[in-house]
């Protein structure tokens, strides 16, 4: 599994220092009802969902690997995180969500999440590695436009978004520890965007991503919104 000590040091140290998780739920509420019922898929650690859930959201939050179930329930205190392998039949929801998880375009991906919803909010990464001088576009937004534009069963939205994420290392031995886990081979290229801090480094990270609004029926119809979204407030 993915989820380790380190990394979910790390991931709660970047979630604690950056307002990433808060804007990013905000936006995902746009396009939510208040009596919808949502089942995220792959929800990692859970900052997404229990956001949610605050706001009143009937959500239920779910993921294969029990390290970070475990680790959402005790830092949550919520009772919304459940153990679930995504390829088994899906409970059925108003919305399904989808953060940085699955690929739409593998084969019957999105039918069988579509079997259990009538909408499908589905975010992916526009890019690759951190910090915006080795950083490349990933072309997964495009794929999935691609495939997307295929169907003529249903219609869906790209919107795109972006916010800090960037993050935080104790000191040059974290931070030389945290790029060789993440980078490998590359690490080296990494370490000059370390920022020094008064805590110790930090590592520049502005994501940016594709949020695709999917939904059942009607004319296949792409949508791209004209706007980015920068709030530094939320």
């Amino acid at each position: 599994m993915w989820w380790d000590e380190e990394r979910i040091i790390w991931y709660k140290r970047a979630a604690e220092k950056t307002e990433f998780h808060c804007l990013l739920a905000s936006e995902i509420e746009k396009y939510l009802n208040p009596d919808d019922t949502v089942l995220e898929l792959g929800c990692g650690l859970g900052y997404i969902s229990e956001i949610l859930a605050q706001d009143g959201f009937a959500i239920t939050a779910t993921d294969s690997d029990a390290k970070a179930i475990n680790e959402a329930v005790k830092r949550s205190g919520l009772s919304i995180f459940h153990a679930l392998d995504a390829k088994s039949t899906l409970p059925p929801s108003d919305v399904l969500l989808m953060i940085f998880f699955g690929r739409m375009e593998e084969e019957n991906s999105l039918d069988h999440y579509l079997n259990s919803t009538g909408k499908l909010i589905y975010i992916i990464s526009e890019h690759r590695g951190q910090s915006d001088g080795l950083r490349h576009k990933s072309g997964e937004p495009e794929k999935t436009t691609g495939y997307l534009s295929k169907r003529n069963d249903i219609m869906f939205r790209r919107i795109p978004f972006t916010a800090d994420f960037s993050q935080p290392l104790r000191d040059m031995t974290d931070a030389d520890r945290y790029l060789e886990r993440m980078y490998g081979s590359n690490a080296g290229k990494y370490r000059q965007f370390l920022q020094k801090t008064e805590n110790g480094y930090t590592l520049p990270n502005r994501k940016h991503v594709s949020i695709f609004i999917i939904e059942k029926g009607g004319k296949n119809e792409e949508s791209t919104d004209s706007h980015t979204y920068h709030s530094d407030d939320c």
